[in-house]
């Protein structure tokens, strides 16, 4: 009988749930925490906690209705303030309807709430909570767009990063295979920081571009990386990853050059930029012609090493090591200070946002953008030529 009423239970909540490809994003990786408080942000969500051996424990949980998971030897258990509602080796939380969606935080860590659409999934991995996402794509898209692109654009520049995201989404959904999802919510996957806002030129920007997709001239997904500012020129994929990406190729880019994070300043202690260089790279700090050229450092176009080449010092080293906003950057010292003139932010690989943005702004559509930072690019609608 109960498992009967199990079945009907989830048949009416599934029977609304059920739409297009859906995708499960792991959320807070990298955060380590054995609790989570969640919060019901609007609808009904469906909680199963499902148990090894035995029936699973339903539990229906309306608007604003709220709770903590916390881990208990090998067990999740849930509590709403001090009383144990249910426990279970995973925990499954199935929306109503699309639109529903939960607040969630880390109380060990910080209280503030991040909101996602869609289903969850909660279970132990090496002694913490794992949370994933599962989400439909578009709604996953209009999170993802938010996110890396912010708000007060103009929609050709909304429906170019939804494309390139979600070429990037179907590229890349097997990354995080091995650990039982497609996707995480960090930047390497694609910042998804929370669930849609509301935004209504988001959204139909997304809505608009549904199935659009980037290909190359063999039919598989184009290379669609982006970065914030290219400061100009963006970057040749081998001076980040140490090999070339069919497809994508530095260009200069003067859409950039005049937007907020294309110049940056930074100040470094002599002592520490000479004592990396010397002790990681055997830097020959007491050669004059060497101490000269350390001097001055010049960079009027995208290099791959610092100086010379035959110093062998990466500019993705320098970028990693003193947390730089870009590998585009001139140095001089001053006052036994190296003083860093720098240009973009971010790998400079492929789409510049910020140059995208103001040829949105200027006028441009969204295919111009494509074409534009991805010039060897097909626009497909599932696999079809859409623009010729």
């Amino acid at each position: 009988m109960v498992l009967k009423q199990l079945s009907v239970i989830l048949v009416i909540f599934l029977s609304s749930t059920i739409w297009a490809q859906s995708l499960p994003i792991r959320i807070y990786e990298g955060v380590k925490t054995n609790q989570l408080q969640c919060v019901i942000g609007s609808g009904q969500y469906l909680m199963i906690a499902h148990h090894e051996n035995g029936i699973p424990t339903t539990v229906l949980l309306q608007t604003l209705e709220q709770g903590r998971f916390k881990i208990k030897g090998s067990l999740l258990e849930f509590y709403q303030g001090t009383n144990l509602i249910a426990q279970g080796s995973h925990f499954e939380l199935i929306q109503r309807n699309q639109e529903d969606f939960v607040n969630w935080s880390v109380p060990e860590i910080s209280t503030k709430i991040r909101s996602y659409e869609g289903d969850f999934e909660l279970t132990i991995v090496k002694g913490q909570i794992q949370l994933i996402n599962n989400v439909e794509l578009e709604t996953y898209l209009e999170g993802v767009v938010s996110c890396e692109g912010g708000s007060g654009h103009h929609q050709s520049y909304y429906q170019t990063q939804a494309i390139i995201s979600r070429t990037y989404a179907l590229a890349y959904q097997n990354r995080h295979q091995k650990d039982g999802y497609a996707l995480c919510d960090r930047v390497h996957c694609q910042a998804y920081l929370h669930k849609r806002i509301g935004t209504t030129l988001i959204d139909s920007s997304v809505y608009s571009t549904q199935n659009i997709v980037l290909l190359d001239a063999n039919g598989n997904y184009f290379p669609t990386f982006f970065h914030a500012n290219c400061g100009g020129q963006t970057c040749p994929p081998e001076y980040v990853w140490n090999q070339p990406i069919e497809g994508l190729y530095s260009f200069k880019d003067t859409f950039c050059i005049h937007t907020k994070q294309a110049t940056w300043v930074k100040n470094i202690a002599l002592s520490k930029w000479t004592a990396f260089l010397t002790t990681k790279y055997n830097f020959p700090i007491d050669d004059s012609v060497s101490l000269a050229l350390l001097q001055n450092f010049k960079s009027e176009d995208r290099t791959a090493f610092y100086i010379h080449p035959v110093y062998g010092i990466p500019m993705r080293d320098l970028r990693d090591e003193f947390n730089l906003k870009s590998s585009f950057f001139n140095a001089e010292i001053k006052d036994q200070q190296v003083i860093l003139s720098g240009r973009g932010f971010g790998h400079g690989v492929g789409l510049c946002q910020e140059g995208a943005m103001k040829m949105a702004k200027e006028g441009y559509k969204y295919d111009q953008i494509l074409r534009y930072y991805f010039p060897g690019a097909i626009i497909s609608r599932n696999k079809t030529l859409i623009h010729e």
